[in-house]
């Protein structure tokens, strides 16, 4: 396995991609090699020591623990905050309500902080990468299945993060496609019954299936290029220079559909407002969603004035958003052609001008060039991560937002990642962290006919069936505080005993705590303390979560989870 951190020429990205941006920036002079000795694949020999120090003013500013920050800084200007008018203690602690941010976490209208342990999810006809003119589909991909929904909550997530893609809904510019949003909705209505948040996510790569993966119609890539079409995967796809994503990414149309987007060139930007509002509106009465993203992994780092370009796009679409929708939370990414390599984004000199957001940056960190090589066990994984994910909170909180990774890589077919999962998992637990996997479950890229290899969740085998990657799945299923009261001190999972505990501090008046109890890792039940005296609680058959016995406290509280009979080995 790859080390996390460890670049090799030819290696491929967290989604089974050649390492995107590398290559290109190296011709382009914008990275340049140096003289490192570190362990490469086969290829032209580069080096892992370059001399790249983009964002290096940000990791300057980094506190030198942010987790520490944090804590201290929690209390009551939070826990007033969420105060405000809240329902009683007696309110369906199981209900989803409306999520917002405030003061950098993200709360429910009972005034309890949630902590998103989610999924990415893309499906037929809302990932649009299919061609009516008789051309090959760049991928394939499941349908959407009524078992999906329910399945996620089952194991433990409580957000699917949704790709739809804006050639889908408006393949035609002006005309908006009915049956794209019927079945949007079918989605996002069997999610919410499951009780499963989502995030709409207005996914891209390469900017468009018409010259790479997923994204824009072809109305909207400036200038109009010649349509390529074409299977991505098995890589090969097409015999011509753009006949896989890595190229297609790269190409000189790719980049120019982006310089013309983000310079809004004929007023290209403009034109996304209203598919954006579409969606937007449509969903502003719905609880269920968890807010909104504009663009997945944009690329500005080549347009001049890129970051300002993308920041300006930011505040341009939360401010259309706010035209038709109040409540919902706006997700932003940072720059990805530069992130990607870098695992750095700028911080923000002043907050974002709308307080409710999200700084969702996506974790490959296979690819990041300031990482150490072979980063493999848990204390390795844990040190080289530790200062990247510091430096990402620090700028969360200049955007005044919430920190969500929306996208991170685990391969669920073996043990070969566990290590890593420990350690971002407990260091996502120290910093309140959300995390998304990438991805459900689909039928390309990573998946093979053993299924050994698999990045998916469940992933399709050679006959035709789905099958869950349990051994992947099991060890990331773990105990997590759902929801707290008020505002998450502290979480932390022993991986060796199997017990978890947390501490939140509440203004009183919240609904109950949840905690999710999977199954295998409480086989003989769960036995839960807060403040040392045992509680009780109610679970929940189809999510496993467990909402305690709750009277509305005001104060510091300590919850203890333990399970009855030794837990779960993996």
């Amino acid at each position: 396995m790859v080390g996390h951190g460890q670049i090799r020429c030819g290696a491929r990205d967290g989604r089974g991609r050649r390492v995107v941006w590398l290559p290109f920036l190296l011709a382009t002079g914008l990275l340049a090699c140096g003289g490192s000795d570190a362990t490469r694949d086969a290829g032209p020999d580069l080096t892992t020591d370059f001399g790249m120090d983009v964002g290096a003013d940000v990791a300057a500013d980094v506190a030198k623990d942010v987790a520490a920050d944090v804590a201290a800084d929690v209390a009551m200007d939070v826990a007033a905050d969420v105060a405000a008018d809240l329902p009683s203690p007696a309110a369906d602690p199981q209900a989803l309500t409306f999520l917002r941010v405030a003061n950098g976490a993200v709360v429910d209208e009972t005034g309890r902080q949630w902590l998103f342990r989610g999924v990415n999810a893309k499906y037929e006809h809302l990932f649009d990468v299919t061609f009516s003119d008789g051309r090959t589909r760049n991928e394939g991909l499941p349908d959407f299945a009524f078992w999906d929904a329910p399945e996620t909550a089952r194991l433990g997530y409580n957000l699917v993060r949704l790709a739809i893609n804006w050639s889908g809904l408006e393949p035609i510019e002006g005309q908006f496609n009915a049956s794209f949003l019927e079945l949007l909705d079918q989605v996002v209505d069997a999610y919410a019954a499951a009780g499963v948040y989502v995030l709409i996510d207005f996914h891209q790569d390469s900017y468009s299936k018409e010259i790479g993966e997923d994204g824009a119609p072809y109305w909207a890539i400036l200038p109009q290029p010649e349509r390529l079409g074409g299977p991505l995967w098995p890589e090969g796809g097409l015999q011509c220079p753009c006949g896989d994503l890595t190229a297609r990414r790269l190409s000189q149309v790719t980049m120019d559909a982006f310089a013309s987007f983000f310079n809004n060139t004929d007023g290209l930007r403009d034109r996304f407002v209203p598919a954006w509002q579409t969606v937007a509106k449509r969903y502003a009465g719905r609880a269920a969603v968890a807010g909104f993203e504009a663009m997945n992994e944009p690329i500005a780092f080549h347009v001049g004035d890129g970051f300002k370009a993308l920041d300006d796009f930011h505040v341009a679409m939360a401010a259309a958003l706010r035209q038709v929708n109040a409540r919902h939370a706006y997700f932003l990414e940072p720059e990805n052609g530069i992130f990607a390599i870098t695992c750095n984004a700028l911080a923000r000199p002043t907050p974002f001008p709308d307080g409710n957001v999200v700084f969702a940056p996506h974790g490959y960190f296979g690819n990041c060039i300031n990482l150490p090589p072979n980063m493999n066990t848990f204390d390795e994984v844990y040190a080289g991560l530790k200062p990247v994910l510091d430096g990402l909170a620090a700028t969360a909180a200049s955007y005044g937002g919430a920190f969500v990774m929306a996208e991170y890589y685990l391969q669920m077919g073996g043990d070969g990642m566990f290590g890593f999962m420990d350690a971002l998992l407990a260091l996502a637990d120290e910093r309140n962290m959300g995390l998304a996997h990438w991805y459900w479950r689909g039928v390309s890229g990573n998946d093979n006919p053993e299924c050994n290899g698999a990045g998916t969740v469940y992933c399709l085998r050679g006959d035709g069936t789905w099958d869950l990657m349990a051994t992947g799945q099991e060890h990331l299923s773990r105990p997590y505080p759902v929801a707290v009261p008020g505002r998450l001190v502290a979480n932390a999972y022993d991986r060796d005993t199997g017990v978890l505990t947390f501490r939140f501090q509440a203004a009183g008046g919240e609904a109950a705590p949840l905690v999710f109890l999977p199954a295998h890792r409480f086989p003989a039940g769960a036995a839960i303390t807060v403040d040392g005296a045992p509680a009780a609680f109610t679970l929940a058959p189809g999510t496993l979560r467990a909402a305690l016995s709750w009277n509305g406290q005001a104060g510091m509280h300590d919850v203890v989870v333990t399970p009855v009979a030794p837990h779960a080995s993996r």
